[in-house]
């Protein structure tokens, strides 16, 4: 932003009157500022999220590029790369009308449980720092600000609105603020959005310690920091703690009326209204927006090849290869004549997590559908069976026009469902609004017509026709936020009208799913309607955010009712003759998503069992694991199992990055960001994840993932930062350019990289510190901690020669007594290697610090 802009801003709001500050302060409606026309103040759109650019449509909407998972990128361990995704989901944000990305989600991973695990980066500080700060300076570099969320420590998502956070200092500081701490230093994000969670009594949106202590002050942050939606909780201690912008619109908290009373007479907060508005219009002129008063465009779908080669390369090199004996990746075709292609995810379409960062994709990419194009195009005569192997929806699955186990029509015929909206209860009457939907699963918290106003009494009825391919038996289910009927060919099926559990569907404000099981014939086609009410059953656990905006949600479920013990029998048979057998297992959106965690780190519904009883039948077995987390891998040292690929959540174009890798069109290259356990109760949080009595003990202090498992001596099921490849490489002796570290100066460490086999590839060279003697700081800390990792590509045969830099500051651990970063007197170990595992791991030498000194920021 120009000097003269920057003028024109302060001459802009020394014009403003309180109350027109005020108004600056909260959103417009769910996605938008308030405009001042009057004064040539724009209003800007705002977008989620991290693997996309959504638009102003939660659910349905404007088609959108669907990015790898965090996770994935996060497993990239190159923060370049995250830099391109950056760049491309900023155009992305433009083909919306947007100005400000929702991203990224820089917290790190405390429990493989958590549910948002795959939206972030890592359990490791450094290295979710440096990634949101490359995806921070690429989304930036175009125009378009980004979000950096959730201020702080986000880690959970059980009961995240009220769970207050006990967290001592020092870890707090370390491990929770430092992801943040590195990005705003490195990234310089224009904007920040606050988390829904207390620590240590307080609200994020309003914390005394986190927001106006470390952020405003220490950190001297003056971008605009937004509250999570719905997530602000007081009026003036908010605006005093440094909060700008209450999102969404309209007002809860920041009422025109009520802040100006309370302004009038308090100079203290008219000067953090002063504040708080100038910070709103200083984002508007950041964006690019300023004084532009064109009507807003309509939200556009951009498909371009580019972005998608992009999404493709990037998923692919994320992917990483866990196990691989006998080099049986990548596939020879040539030499196969059957390989089988099973599982729950063989043919489905796991692109992301759920909740806020799910979208509407410009397409998705089957992995059985392009694994079969692509080993056809190798091998002509290769057979390729198919089964599923096993369900693992968590819940009937949706109708939907493009997927799903029935047709859909509207009563017209129209491909789809008719959704309408009407004033009263009971939905009848002429309809104020209607539209065809493609989906059955609607969140309708930002698509209620004008003309119904949130106070009245209103409806939404879904309509239309379904017809399923095969006789047998069905469920249908339903879900909804407020009080629901669901007719089936004109009878009441399911009366959902006084329900009393909520679930975890819909962002925790759905009731409990029903479901209902009915006698269905092939090709028939029946009537379905459901009616939706504005009424809050009296006896349910009603919820304060959605009744302000009367959301109206509708999920509905159909799917044929299945036996997983015959269809594991009928898959092993046909993986039993079979050359190769491929098993895709995981996880999804349903299981991993916003507003709840997991229960356990096994592999839901039966899916162990498939894979035991395929290895019973075939020794040549390659398992594909899609998930945002850590799963158990009990079957990883079957003999039989040649190769496991850890490939995440790979967006739009995972079907085809699976592909590239089983047939080595790309080589892995991806790095574990987090442990995997051997079980569940091997983790540090163990026993107080996610806590009791809406109280969260963070225990485990700074022993959080690697750092725990290393101090504790746990063998972990795979370290942090362990990959293989389909190259070789080895590493030369590392080289310390300095024995001494003081303050101001810096020491490099460089070490060849040789790529010693036939095959271009990358690998990760990752530095670790080790402090010789116990510090004054802290009794007890972690064997060794991340301090500087570099990718290295090459070609076969090929050697260069990483260097990494460590800086004066990267040996700091925080010192309570001082209420400083401290580098304390002594020696430290400097360790190279490919993983964190202290087998792969070398020595560089000793660097020793003689002269200690301290810092703030």
């Amino acid at each position: 932003m120009d000097a003269a802009t920057l003028k024109d801003v302060e001459a802009t709001l020394a014009a403003l009157t309180l109350e027109e500050k005020i108004s600056l302060l909260a959103g417009k409606d769910f996605w938008r500022t308030v405009p001042i026309p009057d004064k040539e103040v724009p209003s800007i759109k705002v977008s989620d999220g991290p693997s996309g650019a959504r638009g102003d449509t939660f659910s349905g909407g404007q088609k959108a590029a669907f990015f790898p998972s965090g996770i994935s990128m996060g497993a990239t361990f190159n923060p370049d790369l995250a830099f391109e995704v950056g760049q491309h989901l900023a155009e992305e944000v433009k083909s919306k009308s947007a100005s400000v990305l929702l991203a990224p989600t820089a917290c790190c991973h405390r429990s493989p449980l958590g549910g948002r695990n795959f939206e972030s980066y890592s359990e490791d500080p450094l290295l979710s720092g440096k990634m949101a700060a490359g995806y921070i300076r690429g989304v930036q570099s175009r125009g378009v600000a980004a979000t950096m969320k959730h201020f702080v420590a986000n880690e959970q998502e059980t009961q995240r609105l009220y769970v207050d956070e006990s967290i001592d200092e020092i870890p707090l500081r370390e491990i929770y603020l430092k992801p943040f701490e590195i990005a705003m230093r490195e990234g310089r994000p224009w904007a920040i959005m606050t988390a829904y969670n207390s620590i240590n009594g307080h609200h994020c949106d309003m914390h005394p310690f986190t927001l106006t202590q470390v952020l405003r002050g220490e950190w001297g942050f003056d971008g605009l920091v937004m509250s999570d939606w719905f997530g602000t909780n007081s009026t003036v201690e908010s605006l005093l703690a440094g909060l700008d912008l209450e999102m969404p619109g309209p007002t809860k908290r920041r009422v025109i009326k009520d802040l100006l009373l309370k302004a009038e007479g308090d100079e203290k907060l008219r000067t953090a209204v002063n504040d708080a508005a100038r910070r709103v219009l200083t984002l508007i002129a950041k964006v690019g927006k300023w004084k532009d008063m064109t009507p807003e465009a309509p939200e556009v779908s951009r498909e371009a090849p580019e972005t998608a080669e992009l999404i493709r390369r990037a998923g692919g090199e994320g992917v990483v290869l866990l196990k691989n004996e006998g080099q049986t990746l990548p596939l020879r075709p040539a030499s196969l004549k059957k390989v089988a292609f099973i599982g729950p995810n063989a043919k489905a379409t796991v692109a992301g997590g759920g909740g806020s960062a799910h979208l509407n994709p410009n397409y998705l990419t089957q992995p059985y559908e392009f694994f079969v194009t692509a080993v056809k195009v190798l091998n002509s005569s290769i057979e390729v069976p198919y089964a599923n192997g096993c369900i693992i929806d968590r819940w009937v699955p949706v109708v939907d026009v493009e997927e799903g186990y029935c047709r859909l029509t509207t009563p017209d015929s129209t491909p789809g469902l008719l959704l309408e909206w009407f004033k009263g209860y009971d939905a009848t009457g002429p309809a104020v609004s209607s539209s065809v939907e493609t989906s059955g699963n609607l969140f309708l918290i930002d698509r209620r017509p004008p003309e119904l106003s949130p106070s009245e009494k209103f409806s939404a009825k879904l309509s239309g026709r379904i017809s399923v391919p095969t006789d047998g038996k069905y469920n249908i289910s339903l879900s909804t936020i407020t009080a629901s009927k669901l007719f089936f060919n004109g009878t009441l099926l399911i009366d959902n009208w006084d329900f009393k559990e909520r679930g975890d569907l819909m962002m925790n404000v759905g009731s409990e799913e029903v479901i209902r099981t009915v006698e269905l014939t092939a090709n028939k086609w029946y009537d379905i309607s459901i009616v939706n009410a504005s009424l809050w059953p009296k006896d349910s656990p009603h919820d304060p955010p959605m009744e302000d905006i009367a959301a109206l949600g509708i999920r509905l479920g159909v799917a044929p009712v299945t036996d997983n013990t015959a269809l594991i029998a009928k898959t092993a048979e046909i993986a039993r003759d079979c050359d190769a057998v491929i098993v895709v297992v995981g996880l999804n959106n349903e299981w991993e998503s916003e507003s709840y965690d997991r229960s356990d780190t096994k592999l839901p519904n039966n899916q162990d069992d498939l894979i035991a009883a395929v290895a019973a039948v075939n020794s040549n077995i390659v398992i594909v694991n899609q998930s945002g987390s850590a799963v158990d891998m009990p079957w990883s040292a079957n003999p039989n199992v040649k190769s496991i690929v850890q490939a995440w959540y790979g967006g739009q174009e995972a079907g085809h990055v699976l592909a590239d890798v089983l047939l080595g069109k790309q080589n892995p290259s991806g790095k574990l960001p987090m442990t995997f356990p051997v079980k569940l109760a091997d983790n540090p949080t163990y026993g107080h994840f996610p806590g009791k009595d809406l109280k969260s003990e963070y225990k485990e202090g700074l022993m959080v993932g690697y750092r725990y498992y290393d101090t504790a001596e746990v063998k972990p099921q795979f370290p942090f930062g362990y990959g293989l490849s389909y190259s070789t490489f080895t590493l030369g002796k590392p080289a310390l350019s300095a024995r001494e570290l003081s303050e101001g100066k810096s020491f490099t460490v460089t070490v060849d990289v040789t790529n010693t086999s036939a095959v271009a590839g990358a690998e990760v060279v990752q530095l670790y510190v080790q402090r010789r003697t116990a510090t004054a700081a802290v009794e007890k800390r972690p064997v060794k901690e991340l301090k500087g990792f570099k990718k290295v590509h090459l070609q076969p045969g090929e050697t260069r020669a990483a260097e990494i830099i460590v800086d004066d500051k990267a040996l700091g651990v925080w010192s309570v007594k001082d209420g400083k970063w401290v580098v304390e007197l002594g020696e430290y170990d400097v360790l190279v290697g490919t993983s964190s595992l202290k087998e792969d791991l070398q020595g560089a030498g000793i660097v020793a610090v003689k002269t200690a000194w301290s810092w703030i920021y």
